[in-house]
């Protein structure tokens, strides 16, 4: 499987980063990249599935609780995660001319869990990080998020713009350190959708503090290809996004030399306003863990008699529960939890052992290979949304040189 390389420009002796030359021909063809969040095996195999249908690059994007030297929730390891991406690439068949991009998505101090649950310092988060960044550049990712946007420390648990900019050029700097130490180049994505609202006009000035401290640090400013801030989208049912503001945000970061790279992309009903304002990517993913979620109940419901459907629902119920021990979606009482958040929770769980015994459950009652379902499911979804990103009509002519 090919992971995306570098190419050198015929106008420069430069080397332009893929991820970079991605974005611009997606720019002219009005087409917004998909990241997709590694939440489970089945979300991997049913994305390249989707790929491969719609012929177009796919990132994945994967927090510190996801990925990480400890194996986060889904067990893997940055150099696991890359090996299993690119096995099941070359089971389903994805053409070497198609890229697959492996991003560390908001990489920095104080997000992982277990650094707020130690009560870390500034230093002390920091320092985890960095083990974390370089088994990330180590394994081979090559687009970072480089998030200091949160300092726990204050009141408002953000950090000031000036720290905010100073640590993301810091933090930016070490992962260059990496990239020589293991012959790497790395593209970056820098601010966040987690540090509230900020209008235009601050992002700016952040984005020029940034790009300016890595010019005085020597380091290639046209690495950075992504800017995140919020626009106002949010991981739930009905999550729509303002044309106007994704319009302002997205013009800014052109104006610089980026683009804007939206999060909280999960049941987004227009996603289609994205390509039309030339934002470079979307992030999306914890909506297939309810989407998975969903299509194992309606397969209870449908295929077994009601008293087995209820006691197994029940049983995945409880197991999704004792699964979000940070209680980030139920944290009570599951029969009085909606159903999406119930959805939403269980992508802590689908990696586990348990869940897969719950699933061999499940084909052995219903006669069906309920992971074959599953991916079919999921692959659907994905590809529909690819679809309105505008990736299967403006990719299929391109040819990526790798």
């Amino acid at each position: 499987m090919a992971f995306i390389g570098e190419k050198r420009c015929s106008h420069s002796a430069k080397t332009v980063g893929l991820v970079r030359s991605i974005l611009s021909k997606f720019k002219e063809r009005k087409a917004t990249l998909i990241c997709i969040s590694p939440i489970s095996k089945y979300v991997v195999l049913a994305s390249i599935s989707a790929l491969k249908k719609v012929g177009a690059p796919i990132a994945y994007t994967a927090s510190l609780n996801q990925v990480d030297v400890d194996g986060g929730y889904t067990g893997w390891t940055p150099e696991e995660f890359k090996a299993y991406v690119s096995e099941a690439a070359e089971d389903l068949g994805v053409s070497n001319e198609i890229p697959i991009i492996l991003q560390l998505d908001h990489g920095g101090p104080w997000l992982k869990d277990k650094h707020i649950a130690l009560n870390y310092s500034y230093h002390e988060a920091v320092d985890s990080f960095l083990k974390s960044l370089e088994a990330f550049i180590k394994a081979g990712f090559n687009l970072i998020h480089i998030d200091a946007t949160v300092d726990v420390e204050r009141s408002d648990r953000s950090a000031e713009l000036e720290a905010a900019a100073n640590r993301t050029a810091e933090l930016v700097s070490r992962a260059e350190e990496f990239a020589e130490q293991y012959g790497k180049r790395i593209e970056y994505e820098i601010g966040s959708d987690r540090w509230s609202y900020k209008p235009p006009e601050v992002l700016e000035i952040f984005i020029k503090r940034v790009l300016s401290e890595l010019r005085k640090r020597g380091i290639d400013e046209s690495k950075v290809v992504f800017a995140a801030t919020d626009v106002g989208t949010e991981v739930r049912p009905g999550n729509r996004a303002e044309p106007s503001i994704v319009k302002a945000f997205s013009s800014l970061a052109l104006n610089h030399g980026l683009h804007l790279k939206v999060h909280s992309g999960d049941y987004l009903e227009n996603p289609e306003v994205l390509p039309e304002n030339n934002v470079g990517g979307i992030n999306v993913g914890p909506m297939y863990a309810h989407v998975k979620y969903s299509a194992v109940k309606n397969l209870l419901l449908e295929k077994l008699s009601k008293e087995v459907a209820l006691k197994l629902l029940s049983e995945l119920n409880n197991l999704i529960a004792f699964g979000d021990k940070l209680a980030k979606y139920i944290g009570g009482d599951v029969s009085r939890v909606e159903e999406h958040r119930i959805g939403l929770a269980s992508r802590y769980i689908w990696p586990t052992a348990r869940a897969e015994e719950f699933l061999d459950e499940l084909s052995s009652c219903t006669g069906i290979d309920v992971r074959l379902y599953l991916i079919d499911k999921l692959s659907k979804e994905i590809e529909q949304y690819a679809v309105k990103l505008g990736l299967s009509s403006s990719a299929k002519d391109l040819r990526w040189s790798l």
